[in-house]
């Protein structure tokens, strides 16, 4: 009777669930290092400085040797040729008359006697001499002088920081697949069951 017996076998197998996982990884977690900016203009002397000027002036010693500009030369010689003049004049109109007068008389020579006359008063006649201290020439100094202006430059500085970290990072995943289906199977077998190793 246990020989024709009918028995239900069943087989089953659960199903494969495959599961791929990456962790999360922090690729750069840094701090941005704050910037140091420098604006430097160097200082410029744009100053010089001038010659000494020295102006010598000479003329007062050059006067007294006789070396005269053209107005003291006029003003000198102008006075003296007029009164030169003034003179002659008289003296001519002196000798005209005495000439009118007397030379007509026998056995004068008037116009030869005066002549000799003012020859002799002229060879005799001595220079007259003065003895006067020539001047100094007069020194004029212009000191030299610092002209232009001085730049004295800059420099400042500027600190550029940021307060935010610089962060980049990979997140994890996990992929999941069916590796193998699972299943359940059923038969029947006569007078035993079927094993399965």
């Amino acid at each position: 009777m246990l020989a024709e017996m009918k028995y239900l076998n069943i087989s089953h197998e659960l199903p494969q669930i495959s599961i791929h996982q990456e962790q999360p990884r922090a690729i750069k977690n840094t701090f941005r290092p704050a910037e140091l900016h420098r604006h430097y203009d160097p200082p410029l002397a744009d100053v010089a400085a001038t010659l000494v000027e020295v102006d010598i002036d000479t003329y007062n010693s050059r006067k007294a040797y006789g070396f005269l500009n053209h107005d003291d030369f006029a003003r000198k010689y102008g006075g003296e040729g007029f009164s030169d003049v003034q003179a002659n004049t008289s003296r001519l109109a002196q000798s005209g008359w005495n000439f009118a007068k007397n030379g007509a008389h026998p056995h004068s020579n008037l116009i030869g006697n005066e002549a000799k006359s003012r020859l002799r008063s002229q060879i005799v006649q001595w220079p007259a001499w003065e003895a006067v201290k020539i001047p100094d020439p007069e020194f004029t100094v212009h000191p030299s002088e610092i002209k232009g202006k001085m730049n004295p430059g800059s420099d400042s500085t500027e600190i550029r920081a940021t307060a935010t970290p610089e962060i980049e990072n990979r997140p994890g995943s996990a992929q999941t697949s069916l590796a193998s289906r699972g299943y359940v199977r059923q038969w029947i077998s006569v007078g035993h069951y079927d094993m399965r190793v």
